[in-house]
């Protein structure tokens, strides 16, 4: 019974009232304010969100919008495809969040395309680099990109996924950051148009919210040129414990992530 009282004083979880956690909760916002509303105010720290899609539906668009507007207060943005399109996010970050050349100093870029340097990087340079720095977000482009070829042994895959994600989600509670995954997306063999995000149901486990774009040709009502008829996008809630399941459309821009 002693030994059971010291384990119970000693190791517990502390309790946290939902009074409090309203108080420490942040939302970091994308610039966009349909996106933004619909997310209840933007990205909410301290969990793990996904956004999946095809490819070219503004997924990296949209987090580099969102690196943008957290500004002097820090991001971290791990590339494992692409180089990070510096000049891109130059001309988001001018015309859509107005900061500075110096609000910059505090965004940290790492390029990674191994699956070994990815885990290596948020077991040890992540934690280091947190420790030190002011950050509100972690953003990774993509998820899956390191996962997707390398490997043959599916269970090692597996493993390696849960670890991923619990040691974001460890990040996210612990520094009160958005951890945001980008995912590439695998066809859905239900016979209908839908596609599912990449690497399954071992890293689906993982993450808190889910949010889906999508591209498609619409009508336009702004004055955007001779050209009403453009290609528009739809970011819809897939999951999310206090988020409805709904949409909201959307438009890119030389400005960047744009109300339609």
């Amino acid at each position: 019974m002693m030994l059971k009282n010291i384990v119970t004083q000693y190791f517990s979880p502390v309790s946290v009232s939902g009074d409090k956690l309203c108080k420490t909760e942040k939302k970091l916002k994308t610039g966009c304010t349909a996106i933004d509303n619909v997310l209840n105010g933007g990205f909410r720290t301290g969990t793990l969100t996904e956004i999946y899609g095809e490819s070219g539906t503004g997924k990296t668009q949209l987090v580099m919008q969102l690196a943008a507007q957290c500004g002097s207060d820090g991001s971290v943005f791990i590339c494992t495809e692409d180089l990070f399109p510096v000049k891109r996010f130059n001309q988001i970050r001018k015309n859509n969040c107005k900061t500075t050349d110096t609000d910059c100093n505090n965004m940290f870029i790492e390029h990674l395309t191994e699956a070994h340097e990815l885990m290596s990087c948020i077991r040890v340079r992540l934690p280091k680099l947190l420790n030190t720095n002011k950050v509100l977000a972690v953003i990774i482009d993509s998820v899956a990109g390191p996962f997707r070829s390398e490997y043959t042994d599916y269970v090692h895959r597996a493993e390696e996924l849960k670890e991923l994600g619990i040691l974001l989600y460890k990040l996210a509670q612990e520094y009160n950051i958005a951890v945001i995954c980008v995912n590439q997306v695998t066809a859905n063999f239900d016979n209908s148009d839908n596609v599912l995000p990449s690497l399954g149901l071992a890293w689906a486990n993982m993450v808190c919210y889910k949010l889906n774009i999508k591209k498609f040709t619409g009508v336009c009502n702004r004055p955007l040129g001779l050209h009403n008829d453009i290609t528009m996008r739809e970011l819809r809630v897939v999951n999310g414990p206090d988020l409805p399941s709904t949409g909201v459309k959307f438009i890119i821009t030389v400005n960047g992530v744009e109300n339609v």
